[in-house]
């Protein structure tokens, strides 16, 4: 792999590290362990989930899942229910809680008027794209990588 940068690459790790800066931030406002916090937004994020399916999402051993979700439980941001084809498991949802993460996210997300502002529809649908493609990129990669819980803090 090349190591020549480009303004793309270096934009795309300027991104990288400033988002990683944010969620801990807004983890550590609102008490929690950052990776914990990644948890709890893809159970919002992408709706409810039995454990099983969020450990192969996220790559967290099913041990050390069971601590997050405990603890997301405990404090009251996800509930569980049974799962209704399946008695033994539990399907996790995100509670109202969450929106006091949405509350710190909030002047992050005013971007987005920034970016109407400034680009016409069709610029703004190239940029949705392209972040896009960013995300599923990273997504794949994350799939074959170190697992979380191995990861520093």
């Amino acid at each position: 792999m090349s190591r020549m940068t480009t303004p793309l690459r270096d934009e795309l790790r300027r991104l990288r590290i400033e988002l990683r800066i944010l969620n801990d931030a807004v983890a550590a406002e609102v008490g929690l362990n950052p990776r914990d916090l990644d948890i709890l937004d893809v159970i919002d994020r992408e709706g409810p989930c039995t454990p099983s399916t969020l450990a192969e999402r996220t790559g967290y051993r099913r041990a050390t899942l069971t601590s997050v979700i405990n603890r997301l439980h405990r404090d009251g941001w996800i509930v569980r229910r049974t799962a209704p084809d399946d008695g033994r498991s539990s399907i996790l949802a995100s509670t109202a809680r969450f929106d006091e993460i949405r509350a710190l996210y909030a002047p992050a997300d005013d971007i987005d008027s920034a970016i109407s502002q400034k680009y016409n529809e069709q610029q703004r649908a190239t940029i949705a794209q392209a972040l896009s493609l960013v995300t599923s990129h990273l997504r794949g990669l994350s799939e074959g990588t170190v697992p979380p819980e191995k990861q520093g803090p």
